[in-house]
């Protein structure tokens, strides 16, 4: 808990201390520029409290999307067999057949659902639109 001193305000110290329990390792002269002050009300004190927490959310759904972009990346090169930076029917077919998933399915099937997917209408997948297909998000073609 912060030490507030007599006059209701808590000083930039003060704040270091709390920050620094907490992990985020800051001088006091580098948060007093950042704050433009030696100490904070009450209502200062929230906000710059909550752009931490801001911050920090960001930061994290950062690194979930990155992880989960990783992972979405190393099934693209899967099917990106020619490694041109697109995904053909073709390519889906040949890698599926190679894993035994073939199944005599028509290649009509594979650019059908390539179609669904493809918004910029060349026939083929490229990440962001393999992205889309894998996370369900059907963008309309217009």
């Amino acid at each position: 808990m912060c030490e507030q001193d007599m006059v209701g305000e808590v000083s930039v110290e003060e704040i270091c201390r709390v920050l620094s329990r907490a992990g985020i390792g800051i001088r006091g002269d580098e948060l007093k520029a950042i704050v433009g002050s030696e100490t904070l009300n009450l209502e200062v004190f929230v906000k710059f409290c909550r752009s931490i927490v801001s911050t920090e959310k960001l930061r994290q759904e950062s690194v979930i999307d990155n992880d989960e972009d990783c992972d979405l990346k190393e099934a693209f090169n899967v099917f990106d067999i020619d490694r041109d930076g697109f995904i053909s029917s073709e390519e889906v077919e040949k890698v599926l057949w190679r894993l035994g998933l073939w199944e005599g399915k028509e290649a009509e099937d594979w650019k059908m659902m390539i179609q669904k997917f493809d918004e910029n209408l060349d026939g083929r997948l490229d990440f962001q639109e393999f992205k889309n297909m894998m996370l369900r998000r059907n963008v309309l073609v217009s």
